[in-house]
């Protein structure tokens, strides 16, 4: 499995207000760090910016995911390995909305601009830093989905599939 860089790093900018504090921000990085060492998960590491960057390999291609920390939230983005094309984006889009609305944990986001699609998951913090399993559920559940919904994304862009069909055999 080898590390890639993420299509872009404006989620840093989108979902992070407030600059952490040095010392805050140094222990939830050690933190996640040693939980991505006790799996045995080979990640890329900006540790001043609480981003760790990872890629995985997926049923339908690689996935990649970006973890990010701050004081009071860690999240996860988890990419699948295409961008939609740009005349398929409104019918992904329907495609997203419909997949979104039954999720419980999550969900999909497209990038209009440059057909970026991703999962995003995310967990507040609070004074303890989350067990290992709450972050298994959120690292993880991402990939899932990707796996679960790109070939009905597919299906559309590539097979002409009718939107509500392909999400609704997706979710069989």
């Amino acid at each position: 499995m080898g590390l890639i860089s993420t299509p872009s790093d404006s989620a840093l900018t989108n979902f992070r207000s407030l600059s952490p504090g040095v010392n805050d921000m140094s222990a939830l990085v050690d933190q996640l760090s040693a939980y991505l060492d006790r799996g045995a998960i080979v990640y890329d590491q900006d540790a001043e910016r609480g981003l760790f960057r990872m890629l995985f390999e997926g049923k339908h291609g690689d996935i990649r995911v970006m973890m990010i920390i701050d004081e009071s939230m860690l999240q996860v983005f988890t990419h699948p390995a295409n961008k939609i094309p740009e005349s398929h984006r409104q019918l992904i889009a329907e495609a997203i909305t419909r997949a979104n609305y039954g999720l419980k944990l999550g969900n999909f986001e497209m990038d209009f601009e440059d057909g970026e699609l991703r999962y995003q998951t995310a967990l507040p913090l609070g004074d303890s830093f989350p067990e290992d399993d709450v972050i298994d559920h959120i690292l993880y559940v991402g990939g899932a989905m990707i796996d679960r919904y790109v070939p009905a994304f597919l299906s559309i862009i590539y097979g002409n599939e009718d939107v509500k069909l392909a999400i609704a055999a997706a979710e069989m």
